[in-house]
């Protein structure tokens, strides 16, 4: 396994660093998508999963016309 990265970060730059701000940043990033955009995408999820069902549906039924129409001829 690779050894974790605060293991390869010298001592002295580990005591040097400030990560007072680090919660702050994070907690920015977490909201860098607008909440309208992020629901835009659940629907589009829940859309696009329905469709991928809608899909598959089709797929038996023409696997099953085929073999109807094997059995015809």
């Amino acid at each position: 396994f690779p050894t974790p990265r605060d293991e390869d970060i010298p001592r002295e730059i580990r005591e040097v660093r400030d990560s007072s701000r680090d919660a702050e940043y994070w907690e920015s990033m977490a909201r860098i998508i607008p909440e309208r955009t992020l629901k835009l995408w659940d629907a589009l999820g829940a859309a696009l999963t329905e469709y991928h069902k809608v899909l598959v549906q089709r797929s038996e039924l023409f696997s099953e016309a085929s073999a109807l129409q094997r059995q015809n001829s």
